[in-house]
């Protein structure tokens, strides 16, 4: 019988993160699980509690796009949720990409190279790492010293522990993990997507924790404070850039204010960093 495991999953994960205050439903007593029931959310939604117990617990393949609107609105998705929701029903009527460019951008690598000191990442489908510039190598982490097959930012965060110079970590790695599973929503099929999770999920129980929270994200954080071991304390503003031909890379500069403590300690940094230093 055919199904749609991972649409269930992120159903329920919504449901059991809802707000019940915010729902228009009559008051039902003490509630013993946190989020709305399953037959409230049917309610809310106008489909029969049957046919929403069949889309949580996988055994109904799809739905329309009405009716995902209108679990969406119940639920209070914003705007990326959504756009999971939407693909994770999608991909399992094959309506969703399988295709995934694997070489970099020659318009991203030219916008890569033209952003002087300022650190520059392009991350492709499932945050494999591209390319990046030299800035981004002495700042972030030199991925060009790292075998072809493992250059990936989620493998970076959950396994390498130079990762930990970011401030906020936690929040960080949530967002790296909530890219991987919007691609993997839309992309389904795509074996290495499926080999990186099953791989991450095996040698780190942190990203297997992680990973069980359902997070999705298609961007990062604005801010970004680095405690770097050479340059010390370094604040950055990061900009994603993603051509709407080609959704599976995203260019992440680290700008910075001109003139501030971040732009001379970067400065310093790169006059005496050479391929092979520590990062």
């Amino acid at each position: 019988m055919a199904s749609n495991v991972p649409l269930g999953e992120f159903l329920r994960s919504r449901r059991l993160a809802s707000d019940p205050s915010l729902a228009p439903l009559p008051t039902r007593g003490v509630r013993r699980v946190p989020g709305l029931r399953r037959e409230e959310l049917a309610q809310l939604a106008g489909v029969s509690a049957d046919y929403y117990a069949r889309l949580e617990q996988g055994r109904q393949v799809t739905a329309s796009d009405a009716v995902l609107a209108s679990l969406a609105v119940a639920l209070h998705l914003d705007a990326t949720e959504r756009l999971h929701l939407f693909n994770l029903a999608h991909a399992s009527s094959g309506r969703g990409s399988t295709a995934a460019a694997r070489s970099a951008r020659p318009g991203l690598l030219r916008l890569m190279e033209a952003v002087g000191d300022s650190p520059a990442v392009l991350h492709g489908r499932g945050t494999d790492v591209l390319a990046l510039n030299k800035s981004a190598r002495a700042v972030i982490a030199d991925f060009y010293a790292i075998p072809a097959g493992d250059r990936n930012v989620v493998r970076w965060f959950f396994l390498d522990r130079s990762s930990d110079r970011f401030d906020d970590w936690d929040s960080v790695a949530g967002d790296v993990i909530g890219m991987l599973r919007l691609d993997l929503g839309r992309c389904p099929d795509d074996p290495r997507l499926q080999s990186l999770v099953e791989d991450m999920t095996m040698r780190s129980p942190l990203f297997a924790e992680f990973w069980k929270k359902q997070r999705v994200a298609a961007d990062v954080p604005v801010r970004k404070v680095i405690r770097h071991p050479v340059a010390g304390v370094l604040t950055f503003d990061v900009v994603g850039v993603s051509p709407l031909s080609e959704p599976d890379q995203t260019l992440f500069v680290f700008t910075m204010a001109s003139g501030s403590p971040t732009e001379k300690a970067v400065a310093r940094l790169m006059a005496g960093w050479r391929p092979g230093d520590t990062a």
